[in-house]
């Protein structure tokens, strides 16, 4: 069966905000795909729990940190896009408004080095999440506000970065020389398996979405460089904290 039976209707069988409400829950919603990251901005910053996204295969843990004068719900989302994008459907009812991702891609072009910055402008709905949330069409546009937020921090961090449309995907192994290919043709420079039903959902949703991601390894050859994946975003905490927090605070300062 194909994706094209979207139902415009909010109401579902099962809607969001079936968990009980969390008090002053913060507007700025951070997920970071990195538990080494997670694990020491809490080290670094503290944090409280304040709730949970609740999980067959586990719970995860929502923290109040407060830095850079700003207080965020900081929380590791599960890979891939539905799981992720629960995320957004668990916390927005509780009062998250400008939500910000970042985590690992792989580069479609050699010439992007591994480490670098890349804010995403579109995604490839080359997944199935996304087609439950809006009408069928080969990608997605970020909100251009929340893009313009994202280079913002980024320039006023003065930390270097490429935009570009990713390629979202459900099956990394299934990532071949000429999906690969098509892709780059169609203007991608990433691929990763969240943004497209990140976007989708914040739009159905009508709350802020950004996202930046790290580059981590190369799909632009006759084989692919595994580059830093392993690290698991070590040594790019900083980096990416201080940009998320400082992107959700422009998001919020222009809604």
């Amino acid at each position: 069966m194909l994706c094209n039976e979207f139902d415009p209707n909010p109401v579902a069988i099962i809607n969001p905000g079936h968990q009980e409400a969390i008090p002053d829950f913060p507007a700025i919603c951070v997920g970071i795909f990195s538990k080494a990251i997670v694990d020491e901005v809490l080290e670094k910053y503290g944090g409280e729990v304040i709730g949970h996204c609740k999980y067959c295969t586990g719970w995860v843990p929502i923290y109040r940190v407060r830095a850079f004068h700003t207080e965020v719900a900081l929380f590791l989302p599960h890979v891939g896009a539905p799981a992720a994008a629960g995320s957004i459907e668990d916390l927005a009812p509780w009062g998250g408004k400008h939500f910000v991702f970042c985590g690992a891609a792989g580069a479609l072009r050699r010439d992007i080095t591994h480490g670098h910055l890349i804010v995403a402008t579109a995604a490839i709905r080359d997944e199935g999440l996304s087609y439950h949330y809006l009408p069928p069409a080969d990608e997605i546009e970020l909100n251009p506000r929340c893009v313009q937020a994202c280079r913002d921090a980024m320039g006023s961090l003065d930390y270097p970065y490429i935009e570009g449309k990713t390629w979202t995907t459900d099956a990394f192994f299934r990532e071949t020389e000429g999906k690969a290919q098509r892709r780059r043709e169609q203007g991608c420079v990433s691929v990763e398996m969240e943004c497209a039903g990140l976007a989708a959902v914040s739009q159905f949703r009508g709350v802020d979405f950004a996202q930046f991601f790290y580059v981590t390894d190369t799909l632009d050859g006759p084989e692919w460089d595994e580059g830093i994946l392993s690290q698991g975003g070590a040594g790019l905490t900083d980096i990416c904290f201080q940009a998320a927090v400082e992107t959700g605070k422009r998001m919020a300062a222009n809604a």
